[in-house]
């Protein structure tokens, strides 16, 4: 994947030329705090990908990323950004990631990954949540491993959220339900959230998992899930629910009685 970088802060310029150095299958070919000189790049060459910033004197990163998609109409983008009063313009912009200053590692890796899915470049591998009974996450049809229980309880809590924003104060009171709120156990939550990246980045899956200043997303897309079928009304996942939503995990038991009027629903409807 070809990829050019654009901020009129060189020094984060620096940063992202680093993050993405070690990555496979990408190529920096230019770095601009020139809007201009990143538009002339793409006529003269191919480019997949594009981290902008989004507030720029005399182009904006919006005005700029409907500029190069008059070039190349399929290039995809992720604003990078100091602020987050900016988000509905990127999405409108459909641009496909939105970082927030200081951001790291992990938040390259997904906007990276999720250009790939959104280029075509999508991957072989088939990813599975099942939650009906216990928790487990398949990669390729054989489970994966999780150093940390909590970490695994983490993911599993995401999944229930499915792609919604998992707050820090809301992992704690599920995971942590009987200690305080102090330092203390934020201590054990970033901890959890670092095992739980480890455990992703080992098998290739990183891209599941979007996190910054506190808040966990899920990246759904491209992902199984029973679950998630059984919300979205499909018929088989109601037939195989029998009333055990990640059983070991007590949480989930407020959610119990919808899945089941839900999955009933569906069983009932005439001719099925």
């Amino acid at each position: 994947m070809k990829i050019i970088l654009v901020d009129d802060e060189p020094l984060i310029l620096e940063e992202l030329e680093y993050l993405c150095a070690p990555l496979p299958g990408v190529e920096v070919v230019g770095a601009f705090t020139d809007p201009a000189q990143a538009l002339a790049c793409v006529r003269n060459q191919a480019v997949d990908f594009a981290f902008l910033d989004i507030s720029m004197p005399g182009m904006s990163g919006l005005e700029l990323l409907r500029s190069l998609r008059g070039v190349q109409r399929n290039l995809q983008a992720a604003f990078v950004t100091a602020y987050d009063q900016y988000a509905l313009d990127a999405y409108r912009a459909d641009a496909c990631d939105y970082l927030l200053k200081p951001f790291g590692e992990a938040e390259v890796r997904h906007a990276l990954d999720k250009a790939r899915r959104l280029l075509g470049e999508d991957r072989l591998d088939r990813v599975e949540f099942r939650t009906f009974g216990r928790f487990d996450l398949f990669l390729n049809g054989r489970a994966v491993d999780f150093k940390s229980r909590k970490a695994k309880e983490l993911l599993a809590l995401l999944v229930l959220h499915k792609g919604g924003t998992v707050e820090m104060e809301l992992a704690i009171e599920t995971l942590w339900e009987n200690e305080p709120f102090d330092d203390k156990v934020k201590v054990k939550f970033r901890k959890t959230c670092m095992s739980l990246r480890e455990s992703l980045r080992a098998r290739g899956l990183l891209w599941l998992l979007q996190s910054q200043r506190g808040r966990l997303n899920l990246e759904c897309a491209g992902v199984e899930c029973d679950y998630f079928r059984l919300l979205e009304g499909d018929r088989s996942a109601a037939r195989q629910f029998h009333g055990a939503l990640m059983s070991e995990y007590s949480w989930t038991e407020p959610y119990l009685p919808g899945l089941e009027a839900q999955a009933r629903r569906l069983l009932e409807e005439p001719g099925q």
